[in-house]
């Protein structure tokens, strides 16, 4: 068996700058694995990169996201989470929890069966992950041992939830797509396209049986063979083929695969509970029996009926070198296992393909051909009379039943596949979907539409409420559909309460059926303190579904401005510094002896708060006054005092002892007409 590739052309890549595709794991009809790493979060990853014939269709791309989005809503211990969706060029990827380990597919084809406590371990794993997907809306589709992962740490985990309903979408004739999965099909799949969460349950059961017995419970030379077997017969016990399994677990099986739905579990937590009452009550020594099949039960068990047995060697006379391979293994190569890698294999990590610890082809033909003894109540087998049929009747017997059953099969298949006029057609569910999408789904299924609207509190606009039928009902060709198509939430006129008071604002919004909600509060130069500035509503609608939120901002009066002391700066600065907080300015000028020219020398008021507007009253010094000094030469010393005073001079007298009264004034210090600073100092001097 030659090696699987560990590359492909898009190893290597850097998809949407973020994720790095490393290794191939795995390789199917719809997608590539690879082991990835998210250079963002410095992560390992999975990385499914579907094939570029899908990434074509942009319905699909569409479709691709929407059902991304869903299972990512879906976080579960044991569901493969899904990280990340993406495109990037031609390349559409999911970015997922990257499972260590293996399928249950690998561990079937290793050991081949499994304890029955194994077994229903595995089950009640699944069964949690499909109740969690259930309680989200979501239906696997697609329940097999690939899509079971079985990590190193003993972890059980579901991949590809939702990826089922896309691929059949995009790709409902490609000869892979049935093949993959027929298997473990439920009947209403088959006869009718439709499935629920009870589709789900009939395909772990099949699962169930196969861990138990290590085999399918149904093989056929194609696909049809085996899809019609699933319609019209019962999935035998799994003690039939394994007598080690107690009676409580072959019940469990044939409940979850009766060919009717209604007779199945109502839901994956009633079945759930099953499990785990097996779990409880069937003893240690059956759960953890050795597995045993029918062959081992007559070679082991019943040694000493041997001699008394007309044993058919089949491989003595030639019929199993003469007859064609197995019917298992031919089953298997149809079903796509010849290809390393199934889809439900990629988040495991680990490469895919046919153990070679398994059995081989040959094996699994034996088994399908042999033919179980029936049970006494001692636990043993009755033997088989030395009469009986040769082998070669036995062979030609077997074909011409199988021929029988392919032409039966064939004519059945064509039939449900080929409805004429007139034939039935199923409702498809529709909830969710947009109305182009709906109405392309029911002409697809030669359906007519019928449309209604109806407002929604839960469902968004242009998206379908609901049908009539419902789905899963089956109508004839033609047959119009009621949709009703969601409008959203019915909305109404938001009131304007600009203005009121508190009380008053919410009263009317309650009115409306609307709440009320505050804002942060502002100053307002016109609106009362306590009164509403203003009101929004979010994206600024005018209407809102009832019990929409309305914002309003309440006033806090008039906003009040601190008056900064301007004293001493100057008028320039002063004057800009008050007007940019909102006040008025007056100026009057005055002279001053301490405060240099232009600056500041008092305002009104001086600290304290005003409001916008207001105003600020501010004295500007023109500098020192200036007097004229006067001719005080010749006069007496009163009349030059009195002259110089007159001025605004200081006057300073010099003049010895004893002199009269009457002497007049010889000399001034400062020159008669020159201009002093007012309050400035002239010395007289008297004879």
């Amino acid at each position: 068996m030659s090696a699987q590739p560990t590359t492909s052309p898009d190893t290597g890549m850097l998809l949407d700058g973020r994720y790095r595709v490393g290794e191939l794991v795995a390789r199917g009809g719809m997608a590539s694995v690879h082991r990835g790493h998210d250079q963002r979060l410095d992560r390992s990853v999975a990385l499914k990169i579907m094939h570029p014939h899908l990434a074509v269709d942009e319905e699909f791309r569409r479709r691709f996201a929407r059902e991304a989005r869903s299972v990512a809503r879906l976080a579960h211990r044991h569901v493969v989470g899904v990280f990340d969706q993406g495109e990037d060029g031609d390349r559409i990827y999911l970015a997922m929890e990257l499972v260590e380990g293996g399928t249950l597919r690998n561990r079937i084809s290793r050991q081949g069966q499994l304890t029955v406590r194994d077994a229903l371990e595995v089950t009640g794993a699944v069964l949690e992950a499909l109740s969690a997907a259930h309680r989200a809306g979501i239906v696997h589709r697609d329940i097999k041992p690939e899509n079971i992962l079985l990590s190193d740490d003993g972890q059980v985990k579901v991949a590809d939830f939702g990826l089922a309903r896309l691929i059949g979408t995009a790709a409902s004739s490609a000869t892979g797509t049935l093949l993959g999965t027929v298997a473990y099909v439920s009947p209403e799949v088959v006869t009718r396209g439709v499935s629920d969460e009870r589709s789900d349950l009939y395909s772990l059961g099949v699962v169930l049986y196969e861990m138990l017995v290590g085999t399918q419970p149904y093989t056929g030379e194609a696909a049809v063979h085996i899809a019609f077997q699933h319609v019209h017969e019962d999935i035998p016990a799994p003690s039939l083929r394994a007598p080690h399994v107690p009676q409580g677990v072959d019940s469990l099986v044939t409940w979850c695969c009766a060919r009717t739905p209604s007779s199945r579990p109502a839901s994956a937590e009633e079945a759930l509970e099953s499990v785990r009452d097996l779990l409880r009550t069937v003893p240690d020594s059956v759960l953890d029996a050795a597995p045993l099949t029918a062959e081992r039960v007559h070679t082991q068990d019943l040694p000493h009926l041997t001699a008394s047995l007309d044993e058919v060697d089949l491989a003595q006379d030639g019929a199993v070198r003469s007859f064609p391979e197995g019917l298992a293994a031919r089953a298997q190569r149809s079903l796509g296992d010849a290809e390393p890698g199934a889809d439900g294999e990629a988040a495991a990590g680990a490469p895919a393909g046919r153990d070679p610890d398994g059995p081989d082809d040959a094996d699994l033909g034996a088994v399908d051909l042999h033919v179980p003894l029936p049970r006494v109540p001692d636990g043993r087998h009755l033997a088989v009379p030395r009469r009986g049929p040769s082998p070669a009747v036995r062979i030609l017997g077997l074909a011409a039943v199988l021929a029988l059953l392919a032409g039966a099969g064939l004519a059945g298949w064509r039939w449900y596949a080929t409805a004429g006029p007139g034939g039935d057609r199923v409702v498809p569910v529709l909830q969710g979907e947009q109305l182009a999408d709906a109405e392309a789904e029911l002409a697809s299924r030669d359906l007519g539409t019928r449309t209604q609207e109806q407002f929604s509190d839960s469902v968004p606009a242009g998206e379908i409420i609901s049908a009539s039928p419902e789905p899963g009902a089956v109508i004839k060709r033609d047959t119009p559909v009621t949709i009703i198509v969601s409008t959203g939430p019915q909305t109404f006129a938001v009131p304007d309460v600009t203005g009121q008071d508190l009380e008053t604002a919410t009263a009317a919004l309650e009115d409306a059926g609307f709440v009320l909600a505050q804002g942060e509060p502002a100053y307002s130069e016109d609106v009362p303190e306590g009164s509403v500035i203003s009101q929004s509503t979010p994206g600024d609608a005018e209407a809102l579904p009832a019990g929409g939120v309305v914002t309003v901002v309440l006033s806090q009066g008039r906003e009040p401005i601190p008056v900064a002391d301007q004293r001493g700066k100057g008028y320039d600065t002063a004057t800009a510094q008050l007007e940019d907080a909102g006040l008025q300015v007056t100026t009057s000028w005055a002279f001053s002896a301490t405060v240099p020219r232009g600056a500041i020398i008092s305002q009104d008021p001086v600290g304290g708060t005003l409001h916008r507007g207001d105003t600020v009253s501010l004295v500007i010094s023109k500098g020192q006054e200036l007097v004229t000094v006067p001719a005080v030469t010749g006069s007496t010393e009163a009349e030059a005092r009195a002259a110089l005073e007159a001025a605004g001079l200081q006057v300073v007298v010099s003049k010895p002892a004893g002199t009269p009264a009457t002497a007049l004034v010889s000399a001034q210090s400062e020159v008669e007409g020159t201009r002093l600073a007012k309050g400035s100092t002239v010395t007289i001097t008297l004879p």
